[in-house]
């Protein structure tokens, strides 16, 4: 049996998870790719989940020196270089996209070795996205920055989806271009009116680093003050005093119910669901409900 070194049984994983995905393949498949026994992968890795997290951070890591040898090599304007990023960056994911895409849909994306990755490449990337947008739209946008950044976010993963998924495919090169003038038109028009921003820095921070105690422990404010706030929009309640008391036991059951370590989910639903039936509520409780629930999934 030959000798097999650790970066080689990472390259088989890498090519069997780019061709069938985390899923579809399994540990006994690599090892026969690197013609080793099973027991000869588990050496340098303890779980499959272990094995992707180093083809992930490959994977990534490849990206992202891929980008920045494409900007440093870049002689157009700087919107003529977003628009090259944003093509490489397609291409590049439609290549790997069962490495880099499909994992969201998968289990792993719980494993608690995973997390941190997850949120040390998503915070790359944040940083990759603004640096962009400041390049190309100057100072002038930092007042709604963060609101911009999550809508060209937003925007790059759908079309992704969109490239990927739709029966006659899109146009990469179209999509970029339509992607930044869409942006052009968006920060012109905040620019020119003064847009209120909605979004801040500590938006973006929890987002980065979601997954984290520090993000769980502000879930878990954020449900308490939207909870509280229920509770104050029911002290000036204009609808009768009987249907008030109602509701204000429902909450004072749903409050109860928040505060144990372990929900019962279908009682939390229900609860829901009888305050959202009042127009004036339904908005805080909607947002409550998926703060409470998706914080233990």
């Amino acid at each position: 049996m030959m000798s097999v070194t650790k970066q080689e049984i990472i390259r088989s994983a890498f090519q069997l998870f780019k061709k069938k995905g985390f899923l579809a393949t399994s540990i006994q498949e690599i090892a026969e790719d690197c013609s080793i026994a099973k027991g000869s992968v588990y050496k340098y890795f303890p779980s499959k989940e272990d094995l992707f997290c180093q083809v992930f951070d490959e994977c990534q890591t490849a990206y992202f020196d891929q980008a920045e040898h494409l900007k440093k090599t870049e002689t157009g304007t700087p919107k003529e270089g977003l628009v090259k990023q944003i093509v490489f960056r397609y291409q590049y994911f439609i290549e790997f996209n069962r490495i880099l895409v499909e994992f969201t849909e998968l289990p792993i994306t719980q494993d608690a070795a995973f997390r941190p990755l997850r949120n040390h490449v998503r915070a790359r990337m944040m940083e990759w996205h603004k640096a962009w947008l400041l390049e190309v739209y100057g100072p002038q946008i930092e007042p709604f920055l963060w609101d911009l950044l999550f809508i060209y976010r937003a925007i790059l993963k759908d079309y992704l989806l969109r490239i990927l998924y739709e029966v006659k495919p899109l146009s990469i090169e179209d999509t970029a271009w339509f992607i930044v003038d869409k942006l052009d038109a968006l920060a012109a028009h905040m620019t020119r009116t003064g847009s209120k921003a909605l979004l801040g820095q500590s938006s973006y921070d929890a987002f980065i680093h979601m997954g984290s105690d520090d993000w769980r422990r502000e879930r878990e404010q954020a449900a308490e003050e939207l909870l509280g706030r229920v509770t104050a929009a029911l002290e000036v309640w204009p609808n009768g005093s009987a249907r008030r008391k109602d509701l204000q036991e429902v909450v004072h059951l749903l409050g109860a119910e928040i505060a144990q370590p372990q929900l019962k989910r279908p009682l939390i639903q229900a609860l829901c669901a009888f305050l959202e039936q009042e127009q004036e509520l339904k908005s805080l409780v909607i947002q409550l409900k998926q703060i409470v629930l998706s914080e233990r999934d």
